[in-house]
């Protein structure tokens, strides 16, 4: 039975270094060195916070992006909903604040689960326009 040859590894290549145009793109790699399930998964846990600190940081992974975006225009909205009620009624405010929560729990879920096939999770509206500014990058 003949072994399979694996070529030897390139020492003081990087990897995304290499001139060549026909270079595979890994879909999974981040900038941060983290898996992008749990980046996409982290870019709720703090509403628009981590949704913007990850637009920042996370300058390779299309799917953390994703969610980055979609958190990000997601709890800015739902923040921007609170501000207004706040001056109205403070029972609204509450209300809010109990739907984000089991949301961003939900969506969290959503990224990690779909980690491994990419899979966007989107949300009706705001699902939407976070995939087609991500496209458009």
């Amino acid at each position: 039975m003949r072994q399979p040859h694996f070529p030897p590894p390139s020492f003081g290549a990087t990897a995304g270094t290499s001139s060549d145009p026909e270079e595979r793109v890994n879909k999974y790699e981040t900038a941060l060195s983290m898996r992008a399930d749990i980046e996409a998964a982290l870019s709720y846990a703090l509403g628009c916070i981590t949704g913007v600190l990850l637009l920042v940081l996370e300058t390779k992974n299309d799917y953390v992006r994703f969610h980055a975006w979609q958190s990000t225009i997601l709890f800015l909205g739902l923040m921007l909903l609170q501000f207004l009620f706040s001056f109205m009624a403070k029972s609204i405010v509450w209300l809010i604040l109990f739907i984000e929560i089991p949301l961003a729990a939900w969506l969290a879920w959503q990224a990690y689960h779909n980690g491994d096939s990419l899979e966007r999770y989107e949300l009706p509206i705001v699902g939407k326009i976070a995939s087609s500014w991500v496209d458009s990058e």
